[in-house]
């Protein structure tokens, strides 16, 4: 591709963003689709870009947005809110998962005939949703801070279920070894060894801002930071995204810390690192909704596959219906609330991406998986849009 066309598409997709964001203020219409079309017109219509190209950056492009994303969501959730909320997300995720997996399995072992361990690996891709897409969402919404966080919560924590049971599943396969315990203790500490450092993280790191006084780049810094934060908790067995949302939570509510009030430094952190982290994230998820788009594939069109992501996007409804269900009742949240936690299930690049790996390790049975993923991506989101649509402007009128 050549260079100023590369510009050209870079800058209009910039444009379509920032209009997409007051399409919605206007008419509240949510931009994930657009984008997603300008990516498929990008990649399987005009083939401008070849989706083979994009498999190999998909685990670096989408960790590096999913941690821009959970920043900026980790700052604005508010402290008590989280503590407040995290048995209702918890009860949510659990039990949307591992319905969702469930169904998932039952519904290819017993109606397409796969074997066990090929259908488990397929809906654990499908079982999570994706917090990169949910909250910019979100963000948008007139919601109440409570449902905000628990939709938060409940995302990050999908994202990190799906990801350490597929990579624990692909061991089992390929070491026949480690045993069904692994898993549980591998989830266990993953997120345990997340929410430690990036409290701690966080913690240490606004003491350091405050040192260092109004200094320039403070935005800069904090951003590499994060990235090394990442690196970290990864090295030591943790979620980094888990450690990312964290860190922000202690950012953002550095007046409501009673040990951290006081300080100048609060103003530093609402001024500058959450303004210019705005404009990154508007940068990233532009550019990752179309990212999205261009992985999709014309083998998404056969019939067959089609039938076969309408099934597993109609059991994935279902369970989450179910699941909400079961949460509002136990939770007694109302009618507005359990329309926003059905509708936030879209898939995202962490499906894509570990949709991918099994192939990859050499698994039998999972040549398909990548054109599924895509294809309940842009279904489940197409419901999100459809949903977020219908409560807004029922809100409106």
């Amino acid at each position: 591709m050549d260079a100023p066309l590369l510009f050209f598409i870079a800058g209009s997709i910039i444009i379509v963003g920032f209009l997409g964001d007051l399409v919605y203020d206007k008419i509240k219409i949510p931009d994930v689709l657009v984008l997603l079309g300008i990516g498929i017109l990008l990649g399987p219509v005009f083939k401008v870009v070849d989706h083979r190209h994009l498999t190999d950056f998909a685990e670096y492009f989408g960790t590096f947005a999913l941690i821009v994303i959970l920043f900026e969501g980790g700052m604005d959730i508010k402290i008590r809110m989280l503590l407040q909320e995290f048995g209702n997300a918890t009860i949510l995720v659990v039990i949307s998962f591992i319905s969702t997996t469930s169904a998932i399995t039952a519904f290819l072992i017993y109606v397409h005939g796969w074997e066990l361990l090929p259908s488990l690996m397929m809906a654990t891709v499908l079982g999570c949703t994706s917090a990169a897409i949910v909250l910019p969402v979100l963000a948008k919404m007139s919601l109440k801070d409570e449902t905000k966080t628990v939709i938060y919560i409940e995302s990050t924590m999908s994202d990190v279920l799906a990801v350490v049971l597929a990579i624990s599943l692909i061991e089992f396969v390929k070491l026949e070894n480690i045993g069904f315990d692994k898993p549980l203790h591998s989830i266990a500490s993953s997120f345990s060894i997340g929410i430690v450092a990036g409290t701690v993280f966080g913690l240490s790191w606004y003491k350091i801002l405050n040192l260092m006084g109004e200094r320039k780049y403070s935005y800069m810094i904090t951003l590499g930071v994060i990235l090394i934060v990442v690196a970290a908790v990864d090295f030591l067995g943790g979620s980094g995204p888990v450690a990312v949302l964290i860190f922000g939570v202690i950012l953002g509510n550095c007046g409501d810390i009673s040990f951290l009030q006081g300080s100048s430094q609060c103003k530093l952190i609402d001024e500058t690192i959450k303004f210019f982290h705005g404009e990154v994230t508007f940068f990233i998820r532009t550019f990752f909704f179309v990212y999205m788009g261009m992985m999709v594939t014309s083998d998404a069109l056969a019939p067959g596959n089609i039938a076969m992501s309408l099934a597993f996007v109609s059991i994935i409804i279902l369970m989450r219906y179910l699941s909400v269900e079961f949460m509002i009742r136990r939770s007694g949240k109302g009618k507005e609330e359990k329309n926003a936690f059905f509708y936030m299930l879209p898939r995202g690049l962490a499906t894509a991406v570990l949709a991918t790996l099994p192939l990859a390790a050499g698994i039998e049975g999972s040549k398909d998986f990548i054109v599924y993923a895509v294809s309940v991506i842009v279904l489940t989101n197409i419901v999100m849009t459809a949903g977020v649509l219908q409560m807004e402007w029922k809100r409106d009128g």
